[in-house]
């Protein structure tokens, strides 16, 4: 798993560890695919909140782009698919 500099600055500034990123990708509670940036955006439940990581497949290596915690994602995941711009993956 390598970061970009953003995902890097983001999961640092929010206290996010690569373990927590690691398993929110690897076991998912959904996830979705961007058709707009062509990555991938994974949930995992987290104490009542959700952790949302974007992240790109390169062969079988994951790039993380960007990641935070949300009380909203049911809000997000309904704006994005009704705008269509998720596609559900699971």
């Amino acid at each position: 798993m390598k970061f970009t500099a953003h995902g890097k600055h983001r999961a640092k500034e929010r206290g996010i560890t690569e373990k927590a990123i690691l398993q929110a990708v690897l076991e998912p509670t959904s996830t979705f695919y961007d058709l707009s940036s062509a990555a991938y955006v994974a949930f995992k439940k987290l104490d009542g909140q959700q952790l949302l990581v974007v992240y790109a497949s390169e062969g079988d290596e994951v790039k993380v782009i960007t990641t935070f915690i949300t009380s909203s994602a049911q809000e997000i995941i309904t704006n994005k698919l009704k705008a269509n711009v998720w596609v559900k993956i699971k």
